[in-house]
């Protein structure tokens, strides 16, 4: 049986506890992603306005349920498939489908001024 983890509570990672969490993390969004795929090709092929906005009503419920669950585990979730796990210095990030937390960035830098870790000093 796995590890618990404390949800619903605003947590501070060392890179081994992010590196841990990730496996669910990663569980969580690939699946949240497969359900917009088919969601959103099967919305592509519906003429019927009506039809249609219920399936955009269903992608919107899956990415808050995405987000709510992301943040159950402690992570923040910034934009699609992002999650950023607080260090107390910065965040180290991840960005579906990278394989690793492999980034860093600053409280006040976004995703695109990540650096790879090894640029970050400990």
């Amino acid at each position: 049986m796995g590890s618990l983890h404390e949800i619903n509570k605003k947590r501070f990672f060392t890179l081994d506890e992010a590196r841990h969490l990730l496996p669910v993390v990663r569980r969580i969004t690939k699946a949240a992603k497969e359900d917009i795929t088919l969601l959103s090709t099967q919305g592509r092929y519906m003429s019927d306005k009506r039809k249609r906005a219920a399936i955009e009503e269903q992608i919107q419920h899956v990415i808050q349920n995405w987000h709510q669950k992301i943040q159950k585990l402690g992570c923040e979730a910034k934009g699609m498939w992002l999650v950023d796990f607080d260090s107390g210095e910065g965040y180290f990030c991840w960005h579906f489908p990278e394989h690793d937390i492999e980034f860093f960035h600053g409280y006040k830098d976004g995703f695109t001024a990540r650096k790879k870790l090894e640029l970050h000093p400990s």
